[in-house]
């Protein structure tokens, strides 16, 4: 993230793409964290749900587990729905290309450039549900020169990760870059049942062609995969021995996710002040995901979770500058096809009266559709004051169809079958307003307004109260206007950066994930319905500074206050449903804090190389992963917050020790991570009524090992 140039104690400068045009971060007024490929993989980044615990006020979430639905919140904005058909409130784009499924949004970090993550709406030039941000991920481009790297990396747990890219000239016009990676690992979560453990087998691939016909034309194709072919997380449970082991079912759960797609990113210089952007791409994604819910080795609630996801995407946009005048235009389409199936297998579930639940099925379809007109404008509008205007129109459409059918339910008086069918269009309208102030070459002061919105849907997930469903299958577009001031600043002599920006937030419609139990057969409901109102505002603050030669330093502080200003939750009751009143409950998943902390100190040791010592650090203060419960189902006011669903605030430290050759080809490093081998929950789900405790994601534990690389 820093290196030596101009002077021994010269911080590099940061170069983003946040308004779809190359800009130093200190020169854009938004609150950006950004990441080089080199700082993330000295701190052993391995996937895109990591960076979390390097940015303040974000959270990154995968509730079933590593290759399951992924939950990516920014300032307390985002959205854990385990339904397949959905996707969060944070724009989430690998090279330009948007991964709209929460499905696809745990991605294997390799040969990467950076990690942008935008803090706020991005409503205007990132596309469709963006009221959170967006997490930018850019890949490595392919080189004139001839380079390769090969990397092996091996650790305990039987971890062994492989890593290779390859890059460099084919003809006069053609540049190509091939990247692969591959890891497994003999896992740490162990069925006590069977004496296996969670097995991971993980495999991703990207092909780079960088094509210059001529001196105004250049074509980048993008073509990439990945294979998952694991076994599932187990869910640990609050009353196990063992925080790492469980007694479970026999069966081998396992999850399969295969992912292909290309893109093709084509760049036109018209002239000097004008150039033409076309980026194409479509994705394909296919999940089996085995779910042993109930943590038992009796079948009381297990899921298979299958979908197919396909995504075409087109965007074309105008970039332009006149004297002062700095602007972009586009249009945007994208459609998304999903298909899935769940059926849920609970033979030793009682309904009472000697009959069980038994076998069930459901499944849908969903076609998405968002098509949007958008442009923005940076005025300089004085030789120290620029001005910002931008917005977009934004038409959605979704087609959405649904099936269960739960056989046993015929036995008593429930309804046993549900066939449900909609459709909705939103046409809404993002924007942004904001002033830059250039005090000084090395500070800029900012304040914006910035208006986004997360479209509306339908509930796809699992459900066994098939009479309420028709009532609450569709939840509103959330509105989100974000109000923010900051101040951006590179301090002595350019050796340090500190950046801060205060945010308000106007959370109207918000899409909140709830899980209330049908009083019918106790079994959660997970939906999602809109909160009238939130309150929400905080702070971020970064700090990145290279005292010596030697030595550099990182570090982040976030704060978010969140609570519901007006939230009626929904309650089914044994006919019908009833609510009761939210308002001044803190919602799930946002911590008040959050900080990170990181520490390289380098030394030349002349003929014989560098070596580099790091410490890293992150700490989250206590957090929900509930909105609270009914403790008697069908009883509103037996509402209670459940704080034991949650996580106390706690720290996790890395470490890693480097050497380099004189020529910095080789490098062998020995590192560690959770030192201090804390046990914390992932997430967590209430399921004391049925498997007699909560359900626990976990943490990983302490994990250690040495890579090995070697630069051709």
């Amino acid at each position: 993230m820093a290196a030596a140039q101009d002077s021994a104690f010269t911080l590099e400068e940061i170069v983003v793409t946040a308004q779809k045009r190359e800009q130093s971060m200190q020169d854009v007024g938004i609150a950006i964290n950004a990441f080089d490929g080199e700082t993330m993989e000295a701190m052993g980044v391995v996937n895109s749900n990591e960076i979390a615990a390097k940015t303040p006020n974000l959270n990154i979430m995968s509730p079933a587990g590593e290759g399951g639905v992924v939950s990516v919140f920014i300032r307390g904005i985002g959205l854990n729905d385990f339904a397949l058909n959905n996707t969060g409130p944070v724009g989430f784009y690998v090279d330009d290309s948007a991964i709209g499924s929460s499905n696809g949004q745990l991605t294997t970090l390799f040969d990467v450039e950076r990690v942008e993550v935008l803090k706020g709406p991005q409503g205007t030039l990132f596309g469709r549900n963006t009221t959170g941000g967006a997490l930018n991920i850019v890949s490595n481009k392919p080189t004139d020169e001839f380079e390769a790297s090969v990397k092996l990396t091996a650790g305990n747990y039987g971890y062994l990760k492989t890593e290779g890219m390859v890059s460099g000239s084919l003809t006069d016009t053609v540049n190509a870059r091939l990247a692969l990676v591959n890891y497994e690992s003999d896992g740490y979560i162990k069925n006590l049942s069977t004496g296996d453990k969670v097995e991971k087998q993980n495999f991703a691939g990207r092909l780079l062609f960088d094509i210059t016909p001529s001196d105004e034309l250049s074509i980048l194709v993008n073509i990439h995969g990945s294979r998952n072919d694991s076994d599932s997380d187990l869910y640990g449970l609050t009353t196990d021995a063992d925080f790492y082991e469980g007694t479970h079912g026999n069966k081998d759960y396992t999850i399969n996710v295969d992912t292909l797609g290309g893109s093709v990113k084509v760049e036109y210089d018209i002239n000097d002040a004008l150039s033409l952007t076309s980026i194409t791409s479509y994705d394909d994604l296919s999940k089996r995901h085995d779910e042993e819910s109930d943590m038992s080795p009796f079948e009381v609630v297990e899921f298979q979770y299958n979908v197919n996801t396909h995504t075409f995407a087109q965007e074309l946009r105008l970039n332009g500058d006149v004297d002062d005048i700095h602007w972009v235009a586009g249009l945007y389409y994208l459609t998304e096809t999903t298909n899935w199936d769940l059926p849920t297998f609970a033979d030793d579930l009682p309904l009472g009266g000697g009959l069980m639940f038994g076998d069930s099925s459901g499944g849908g379809h969903q076609v998405l559709t968002t098509q949007a007109i958008f442009g923005q404008v940076e005025y300089d509008i004085a030789d120290d004051w620029t001005l910002t205007l931008g917005g977009r129109f934004t038409q959605l459409d979704v087609d959405f169809d649904t099936q269960t059918e739960i056989p046993n339910f015929a036995l008593i008086p429930l309804p046993s079958s549900l066939d449900f069918k909609d459709k909705l269009t939103n046409e809404e309208f993002s924007g942004k307003v904001a002033l830059n102030y250039y005090a000084t070459d090395d500070v800029m002061y900012y304040g914006s307004i910035t208006r986004g919105f997360k479209g509306g849907g339908f509930n796809g997930g699992v459900v066994s109260d098939l009479a309420n469903f028709p009532a609450t299958a569709e939840y509103d577009p959330e509105i989100l206007t974000a109000y923010e001031l900051g101040f951006k600043s590179t301090l002595l002599d350019n050796s340090l950066r500190l950046n801060a920006a205060l945010f308000y937030y106007d959370y109207e419609d918000a899409q909140v994930f709830n899980s209330i139990a049908d009083p019918n057969t106790n079994l959660p409901q997970n939906k999602i319905e809109n909160a009238k109102a939130l309150e929400l505002y905080g702070v971020d603050i970064d700090l990145t500074w290279q005292p010596t030669e030697a030595l550099f330093i990182q570090a982040g502080l976030g704060y978010t206050h969140s609570e519901f200003d007006e939230f009626d939750l929904t309650v089914p009751l044994a006919t019908g449903t009833s609510s009761t009143d939210l308002s001044g409950e803190t919602p799930q998943n946002t911590p008040e804090w959050s900080a990170n902390l990181l520490a390289n100190y380098t030394w030349t040791l002349g003929d014989n190389g560098l070596l580099m010592a790091q410490i890293d650090g992150s700490y989250q203060s206590e957090v929900f992963y509930t909105n609270g419960r009914i403790i008697t189902p069908g009883d509103p006011s037996s509402y209670d917050r459940n704080e034991e669903v949650g996580q106390d605030g706690y720290a996790l430290w890395n470490a890693r020790l480097s050497w380099f050759d004189a020529n910095e080809q080789l490098e062998v490093a020995l590192w560690g991570k959770n030192l201090s081998d804390k046990e914390y929950a992932a997430y967590m789900f209430e399921l004391t009524d049925v498997a007699g405790g909560d359900q626990v994601m976990r943490g990983t534990p302490r994990t250690y090992g040495v890579d090995i690389k070697y630069a051709f």
